[in-house]
């Protein structure tokens, strides 16, 4: 699905998917592929602006300690699972959720091209190729709220 266009109306759909993550688990768990589905399709736009051939495989998991991360598949190398605390997504705009997932993938595109050099701010380099540093810097703030700590965003994302 490289480069496949998500509209304004379609993350307005996930967003209202997400708000039932709060009042109903029921009716979330019944959601949950909706809700993947429409992340994957900006994984994969993203991606593909990106240029990274490997799959990266959306998974909406209740609880994440780092909220949002990536890896590779155990089985499959060069398939990689970006898994994201629904409670947490539940948190991100359309500019912040492409964000994330733009910093996510940076440390895909390090993987796959220089795996010994992961850090996050070569992650936000790459990431920056595709959204804003202002972005990242909304990102960066919601996650130091949600952690109830502050860190540096010189170190995170350069002067």
């Amino acid at each position: 699905m490289r480069g496949v266009l998500v509209s304004n109306a379609a993350f307005i759909t996930v967003m209202a998917v997400l708000g039932a993550f709060d009042s109903n688990p029921i009716n979330a768990a019944e959601r949950a592929p909706a809700i993947t589905s429409q992340v994957q399709l900006i994984v994969d736009e993203l991606k593909g602006h990106l240029s990274i051939p490997s799959e990266v495989i959306v998974a909406v998991v209740e609880s994440n300690p780092l909220l949002v991360s990536v890896e590779p598949n155990t089985s499959d190398l060069r398939r990689f699972v970006m898994s994201f605390e629904e409670g947490f997504l539940a948190q991100l705009d359309d500019t912040d959720l492409r964000a994330v997932i733009a910093h996510e993938l940076g440390h895909v595109w390090i993987f796959t091209h220089h795996p010994y050099l992961q850090t996050e701010r070569l992650a936000n380099t790459v990431a920056m190729r595709v959204v804003s540093r202002e972005s990242l810097e909304r990102v960066y703030g919601k996650v130091w709220e949600r952690g109830g700590a502050k860190g540096d965003l010189v170190h995170f994302l350069g002067q």
